[in-house]
């Protein structure tokens, strides 16, 4: 247990643990900017199809209230080529954001009390000379808290913008008022050509989906989500998780599973095969599906993900309507994985390496 903020005001008192905390569906509804990656749902998908993974629950009370928390999973990653083995805690895989949930209604100086201190615990959890802690902030919760990090030794930001699509109007008014006229010429052109999109909650869509992702994870050189994670999102018991599935005569080319919290739908793994790229254009029609979907679960938002520094993949979001939202990454890691990291983007940068799109 960790005890700050002691004074004329209660204590926020931090306690760890494996499983799911009293009132975490509550926490949740109380946080605008909780992400679906805060969810008990994703924590046990997450863990299921991770070697060795451990769940994380902090949880930060007042007077006994729960008043803030964060899900982390825990375990070995491998770098240099497997050669070095690090114990990683990730509150954000795989492009999401999470890291700490403080309740909307605190006053401003108790929330940032209790954000410390989620902090502080989730930095004090690493364990050995190889490790690191990790999270990404959202775009709420970065204007809300990254600054409180900016003076903080230990954690190391790292930028990663988001791109987020209004929704204000319904589908058809994002695509007229929002898309350039390509980009609603592509949908056009692909959807007469034959493609159609459908949303789903099919697992063996998913199926014939994943080898895509299986083929441009190899080609940006990331191990691939495996397909029974996947497959278990979409069992999600509150509807949250959706497919939207693009088929040309029967054949998967395209999809991305979306994840749906609050006021935002997150279009997070999803990829199309380059062969139709010109010319049912099923990078659009995903999209199209996504919006058509959030507009219709009443969402005010779809975040379509960081571009990984690939300007032409940033330029076509924008062409989509998208802004550019400030999103940080940050990192608390021991003195050899810091060196470790150091070496690697030296290197990386030495040899000219730049992001690549998958088609």
């Amino acid at each position: 247990m960790i005890d700050t903020a002691r004074g004329s005001t209660p204590a926020v008192d931090v306690t760890a643990g494996a499983a799911e905390p009293d009132g975490w569906g509550d926490l949740l509804a109380a946080c605008a900017d909780a992400d679906y990656s805060h969810t008990t749902h994703w924590q046990r998908c997450a863990c299921a199809h991770q070697p060795g993974a451990a769940p994380l629950w902090l949880t930060a009370r007042s007077a006994g209230r729960l008043v803030g928390g964060l899900v982390a999973v825990g375990g070995p990653r491998r770098l240099a080529g497997g050669l070095v083995r690090v114990q990683r805690l990730d509150s954000s895989l795989d492009g999401t954001s999470g890291g700490p949930l403080v309740r909307d209604d605190l006053p401003a100086t108790r929330r940032d009390a209790v954000f410390d201190a989620l902090v502080a615990a989730f930095a004090g959890r690493r364990r050995g000379g190889w490790s690191a802690a990790t999270f990404a902030l959202n775009p709420g919760s970065e204007a809300r808290f990254g600054a409180r990090l900016a003076g903080a030794g230990n954690w190391i930001r790292h930028d990663s913008p988001t791109a987020m699509i209004p929704l204000a109007g319904g589908a058809e008014a994002v695509a007229k008022d929002c898309w350039n006229n390509t980009k609603r010429n592509e949908r056009n052109r692909g959807l007469k050509r034959g493609a159609e999109v459908v949303v789903t909650r099919d697992p063996d869509l998913v199926a014939a989906y994943h080898p895509l992702h299986v083929a441009a994870s190899a080609h940006w050189g990331l191990p691939p989500v495996p397909l029974g994670r996947l497959q278990d999102l979409l069992r999600d018991p509150d509807d949250r998780v959706f497919f939207t599935c693009v088929r040309l005569e029967g054949r998967v080319i395209g999809g991305h599973l979306c994840l749906h919290h609050g006021e935002r739908v997150f279009a997070w793994n999803g990829v199309t095969d380059p062969a139709f790229a010109r010319s049912h254009f099923p990078g659009t029609l995903c999209f199209w599906g996504d919006v058509q979907e959030a507009c219709r679960r009443g969402a005010a938002w779809l975040d379509i993900g960081a571009s990984g520094g690939v300007h032409s993949l940033e330029g076509f979001k924008k062409y989509l309507g998208a802004e550019i939202r400030p999103r940080g990454w940050y990192v608390a890691e021991s003195g050899p994985v810091r060196v470790l990291r150091r070496v690697r983007e030296r290197l990386a940068a030495g040899r000219g390496a730049a992001p690549r799109r998958w088609h």
